[in-house]
């Protein structure tokens, strides 16, 4: 069974610290879609929380199983101030096999208001004029575009249409706005040329008041 299919996603969206190996061009090619069964037995999850991490709450290494690096991060606010931050990656206690590489954004007091997780296909690298490029990037592309739309799919049917879309499936936003909540949640699909494809999730309402200063 594929694992970027067929994966839990802990839904939606969690980020976990490479998990695994990446699939081959090969073995993701013999994958099919989601079948009616496993997608009903996903578990869906309010958009403040994704891989076991909730936002809005303290990091603390008891989150997650493991703190793979720590990285101070710098956000532009109000009238181009620099503010700091931190960048975590991790191992969540939660994972979902069409991730690997799972990361939180943190304030100043390690207030989480980014989950952040990707995956990369296993690629090959093209050599002589084709140098920077992957072989087959035509094939890898339209895999990984895939893999992204059906996840867009399952996201769908727990929120609703996207409030935003790119040409065939390059992004997805999806927004869950109300009185206390200002949730969002990105799918990325713009670097699937080279295999990669991403989720973000933000807490927009906290990103605002952090910007403001």
């Amino acid at each position: 069974m594929n694992k970027i299919m067929f994966g839990l996603l802990a839904v939606v969206f969690m980020f976990p610290a490479a998990v695994g190996s990446a699939p081959t061009t090969v073995e993701a090619e013999t994958a099919s879609g989601v079948n009616q069964e496993q997608a009903t037995n996903r578990v869906t999850t309010p958009l403040s929380s994704a891989f076991g991490i909730a936002l809005g709450k303290r990091f603390e290494p008891s989150m997650v199983t493991r703190v793979i690096d720590s990285q101070p991060h710098t956000l532009t606010g109000a009238n181009g101030a620099r503010l700091k931050g931190t960048v975590i990656q991790v191992e969540p206690q939660i994972v979902d096999d069409r991730f690997q590489n799972y990361r939180v954004k943190t304030t100043t007091d390690g207030i989480i208001y980014t989950i952040q997780a990707e995956y990369q296909f296993e690629v090959e690298p093209s050599q002589g004029k084709k140098m920077g490029q992957v072989k087959q990037a035509k094939k890898v592309r339209s895999m990984c575009k895939q893999v992204v739309k059906d996840i867009a799919l399952e996201l769908e049917a727990s929120y609703g249409e996207p409030r935003g879309k790119g040409w065939d499936g390059e992004w997805f936003s999806f927004r869950k706005l109300s009185d206390s909540e200002d949730t969002s949640l990105s799918l990325y699909a713009n670097r699937c040329r080279t295999g990669l494809y991403s989720i973000v999730i933000s807490d927009e309402k906290m990103l605002r008041k952090i910007k403001k200063g």
